[in-house]
């Protein structure tokens, strides 16, 4: 099963994923996602202990190992989970509720990287819309080192994200290239229930975030190009936030 849920439409159809790595295996656990099966390069024995978590448990051989691998170097151990349902309404609110919202991210290693810094910044809960990316990706849990199963993440379309945000008070802060909008290192931005907006690199943002936005923002350039990574966006933006507010 290993092998097959290597692709999405696979991981759909068996409603499982595979994780690589001892360390992501121990931090899904850790967030209670349900364990099926472990497979174990047997000449590696000394991973043996947390097979005891699984259902069933497959010693392979290097030549399976390597079939089955998404990694180069995975410490000999691979598993399999039970994906979870991500629902909007399971987030808590609070006066200072910081979040942040992902429009159309295109490429796993961004997501990936993304989830790695929200984790980091201590973000309450990270909202995708509009999304194409399955966050189950092994892209996406390979880049993220495991945050993919710390941080509190949602799935649901653009239309409900902002009646929920609206319901909620929450202050919508959205991202542009735009050099003709608020500049992000001039702003004084209360940490206070909001939501920063961010879209795909190709695309940007569509016009219902900006018409639904209290606040659109941009991160200025000096150079010649006009856009940077929307990993690297993600967090310039997040911590000049948390800089802002002292919040370390």
């Amino acid at each position: 099963m290993s092998f097959f849920l290597k692709k999405k439409k696979k991981r759909k159809e068996y409603n499982y994923f595979i994780v690589e790595g001892l360390k992501e295996i121990k931090m899904a656990l850790k967030a209670n996602y349900i364990p099926e099966y472990i497979f174990l390069y047997k000449k590696i024995y000394k991973y043996e202990f947390i097979s005891n978590f699984f259902r069933k448990k497959f010693l392979i051989s290097y030549q399976i190992y390597k079939k089955i691998s998404f990694r180069k170097k995975t410490g000999g151990i691979i598993a399999s989970f039970l994906k979870k349902k991500f629902y909007i309404k399971k987030i808590k609110i609070n006066l200072t509720t910081f979040l942040l919202v992902l429009e159309g991210i295109e490429k796993p290693g961004n997501l990936g990287a993304i989830l790695r810094t929200t984790e980091a910044a201590g973000i309450d809960a990270v909202l995708l819309c509009n999304n194409t990316i399955d966050i189950f990706n092994p892209n996406v849990i390979r880049s993220s080192l495991g945050a993919v199963f710390t941080n509190n993440i949602t799935i649901d379309n653009y239309e409900n994200i902002i009646l929920w945000l609206k319901k909620k008070k929450i202050k919508i802060i959205s991202t542009s290239v735009k050099k003709n909008i608020k500049n992000i290192y001039n702003l004084k931005l209360d940490k206070k229930s909001l939501a920063i907006v961010i879209g795909a690199e190709s695309k940007g943002l569509s016009e219902n975030w900006f018409k639904s936005s209290n606040i659109i923002i941009h991160i200025p350039m000096k150079g010649k190009i006009d856009s940077l990574n929307v990993s690297t966006s993600t967090a310039i933006i997040l911590f000049e936030i948390i800089r802002q507010n002292n919040n370390f």
